[in-house]
């Protein structure tokens, strides 16, 4: 559906009674459960908890495609995957400070 519907109604007539039925209706938006002085924080908290998520996904890819490569190949390159995970978590928890512009790795 078009952003500009909200609501769609078939009328059914019958003689001198008309029915109303609501065949699609936008879901309502929820209320916020966070304070406008807060939101910033907690919007930097989600970036930062992705940023964890990423961080473990990431390392554990890295350690398949390791293994995969060669024997024990995951001992072996273990630093450089975390490194590398590291830098793609901290380009997310980037996003986390809301002011200050950090460089990218």
């Amino acid at each position: 559906m078009n952003k500009l519907v909200r609501r769609v109604t078939v009328i059914h007539r019958s003689g001198d009674e008309s029915k109303a039925v609501a065949v699609y209706r936008e879901p309502r938006k929820e209320r916020a459960r966070v304070s406008i002085l807060t939101q910033p924080l907690e919007r930097g908290a989600r970036h930062l908890e992705k940023a964890l998520i990423i961080f473990g996904q990431e390392a554990l890819r890295r350690h398949e495609d390791s293994n995969r490569r060669r024997r024990d190949g995951w001992l072996l390159e273990a630093p450089g995957n975390f490194i590398e995970s590291g830098r793609k978590a901290l380009n997310e928890a980037r996003k986390a400070v809301p002011f200050i512009t950090l460089p990218k790795l």
